[in-house]
Parts: C-alpha cells; sequence; structure tokens
C-alpha cells in the first residue's frame, strides 16, 4: 500500500488512520510483522534512562555542544505546541511555547512544533503552523526564530513557498516537519512537499527534491540531521511497507552522495564519528499493529560501520542524537503526557541508553 504527499503523517486523523488502515493490512503491505527473518536485525535489549516523562508528542531532537537536548513538543491541541532545552537532571526549559497544536480527542498524534533545532552560538529555530487545512486549501507554516535573549519572530512562509513554486510539481501540498540550523543556512524537511528548502542570506530556495518511486509514491522526508562526520543526513517515511524507505546522505550543498536503505517510516537519524548510523522508524520492529494497545511499534536500528545492523526496542521513537556510544531518543513520540490508548506508562518522553 503505497503513500501519495495526500497520505502523509500530516494531521492527526490521518495518522490515526495510518493506524487502523495499518491494521488491516496484508500481503505485501504488513509482510511478516512479528516474524524474524534472516534479514532482520537481531535484538539488542535495552535498559533506558528515561532523562524526562510526561510530554506531550516529542518529536525532533537534538544536542548541543554543552549536551542540552533540544527538543520539539508537537502539544496535546490548543496552543500547547513548544520547543524546549532539556539540561542536567531531566530540567526543561520552553524557548518557545504557546503555538497551536492539532490533536485527536485524547492528545495522541499531535501536530505541532514537530521541528526544532538551534544554531551553533545562535538562535533556535521551530516550526508554527497557525491552523489545519485539508489538501489543496491554503496551508500556512511558519519558520520560527529566536535569538537567546530576544523575542520569537517569523523568518518566512514555508507554505507559501509550496503553493509559489511546487518544488516536485505534483500539486501544492506542504508539511515542513524538521529543520536544521547550521551556521550558515537552515534546512527544512517539507515532508508533504518532497524537497528540502534552505534558508540562507535572506533568501529560501530549494536544496535538495526528493527521489520519486512512482506515480503514487513519494519520498516524504520527515528528518533533516547532521552527522558528526559534517554531512547532512535525511530520512524518509516513505510508506507503511517495510523496508521500503531510506536514509539519505548529502553534501552540504545538496548533492546526494549515499543512501541506506531496507527501513521502515523512518522519524530520527543519527550519525557519529566513528561512523555508525542510528535510525528511528516509528513504525518498525517485529510487533504488528494487531497488538496494540498491548504491544506499540517502533525501534531504532544500529548500522555498524562495517554494514552490520542489530536494533533496539523503542516505542513510536522519533527524534534521535548520538555521541560515541551514548543515544537520546523520544520515545512514544505519538503519545501525549497523559499516555496513549489509555496506558499512563505511555507518555512521551525522552531516552537515554548506551548502545
Amino acid at each position: 500500500m503505497g503513500r501519495t504527499k495526500r497520505g502523509i503523517v500530516a494531521t492527526a486523523a490521518t495518522a490515526t488512520a495510518l493506524l487502523l488502515t495499518a491494521s488491516t493490512m496484508s500481503g505485501a503491505a504488513q509482510g511478516n510483522a512479528g516474524v524474524t527473518s534472516a534479514d532482520e536485525p537481531r535484538l539488542i535489549p535495552v535498559h533506558p534512562q528515561i532523562v524526562k516523562a510526561g510530554l506531550d508528542n516529542p518529536r525532533q531532537l537534538s544536542r548541543t555542544k554543552g549536551g542540552a537536548l533540544v527538543l520539539g513538543l508537537a502539544g496535546r491541541g490548543g496552543n500547547t505546541a513548544k520547543l524546549g532545552v532539556i539540561k542536567s537532571r531531566g530540567h526543561i526549559r520552553y524557548v518557545m511555547r504557546g503555538f497551536p497544536s492539532f490533536a485527536e480527542a485524547d492528545g495522541s498524534f499531535d501536530v505541532g512544533m514537530n521541528g526544532a533545532s538551534k544554531r551553533p552560538g545562535g538562535a533556535y529555530y521551530g516550526l508554527d503552523r497557525p491552523r489545519m487545512a485539508p489538501p489543496g486549501q491554503r496551508r500556512d507554516v511558519f519558520l520560527l526564530a529566536k535569538a537567546p535573549g530576544g523575542q520569537v519572530h517569523k523568518v518566512f512562509n514555508v507554505g507559501r513557498f509550496e503553493r509559489r513554486h511546487d518544488p516536485d510539481g505534483e500539486g501544492v501540498e506542504s508539511n515542513p516537519y524538521s529543520v536544521l540550523a547550521l551556521k550558515g543556512q537552515v534546512l527544512v524537511a517539507d515532508a508533504a512537499g518532497d524537497y528540502i528548502g534552505r534558508f540562507k542570506n535572506g533568501k529560501y530556495r530549494v536544496w535538495a527534491v526528493m527521489p520519486e518511486y512512482g506515480p503514487r509514491i513519494d519520498a516524504v522526508p520527515t528528518v533533516v540531521a547532521k552527522g558528526a562526520d559534517g554531512y547532512v543526513y535525511v530520512g524518509e517515511l516513505h510508506s507503511e511497507r517495510r523496508h521500503k524507505a531510506k536514509v539519505w546522505k548529502f553534501s552540504r550543498d545538496g548533492d546526494r552522495l549515499r543512501s541506506w536503505k531496507g527501513f521502515t517510516t523512518v522519524t530520527g537519524v543519527a550519525r557519529t564519528k566513528n561512523g555508525t548510523l542510528y535510525v528511528s522508524e516509528l513504525f518498525g520492529g517485529p510487533c504488528d499493529f494487531s497488538q496494540v494497545p498491548n504491544c506499540l511499534p517502533g525501534r531504532v536500528v544500529k548500522i555498524a560501520p562495517n554494514g552490520n545492523r542489530t536494533y533496539y526496542k523503542v516505542p513510536a521513537p522519533a527524534g534521535i542524537t548520538a555521541r560515541g556510544n551514548h543515544v537520546w531518543v523520544s520515545a512514544y513520540s505519538v503519545c501525549p503526557g497523559s499516555g496513549c490508548f489509555g496506558n499512563p506508562d505511555w507518555s512521551g518522553q525522552v531516552w537515554h541508553f548506551r548502545a
């Protein structure tokens, strides 16, 4: 079962429909969910430290040179979307707060401040969507910035850029989902627009258009991140089909250099200095949707420098960052602080573990 840009996880209702649809899928779409094959990575037990719990739909996650964690929080409905900074002992400080959030009645599968990043030595950047709109209607999404000690201000309307330029030529649809603030530029992954944009010297342009996989299946870039090697990594949601998504390595100028394949619904990517790659799979792993609410899908795949793959069970993971063998990841990323599916233990969380 493929997904066009209009079928991605762009609204709370669509995300919930994705869960319901996947629970009845069969054949190639769901495949061997729950079955371990020779092609599957080996499971490594994980013993996480819960850095912070009770979070509302935690999404993109990055780590500053000083060791602080920058986190996008989609919220739980109303004006609850935030950008937070987590320092030692799990203390969180909100740099941006009070932005619109669109969620299911129970606060799950929210759409809000999905993307968050900090420029080295500079401002914080996030994404604000004042309203939700169905496909084909005007959807404004603003890139926001806040310098230390300054006020939050709008940098650029990414949704308007899609309406005027439609970079992938498949009709107007915009859902900016991830932000990467570098020293000289800010990159934005527009999941529905199927491209990566660049804001530099006061102008916003196309940095890279994602590859197409056919008339009904788009790449759907959900994450743009900087590796410890200085290159830029982009992950695809692709579709619900298992092992169809890729992770791409780009130059700083937007040239595709290589890719890794075989992933399922990528929502986070991190690469360490020794070349180890960590990939969050929102709906990956052997736990299938028929087991919800007893078991929530999701895992983090580790690709060693020699290509060997293992994985860690992490429920509904999103943003991920790593340093050495230390990994931080947003877990239960589609859940509110009160928990998903009636389980208070399934609140939005940030985990730390050693890989």
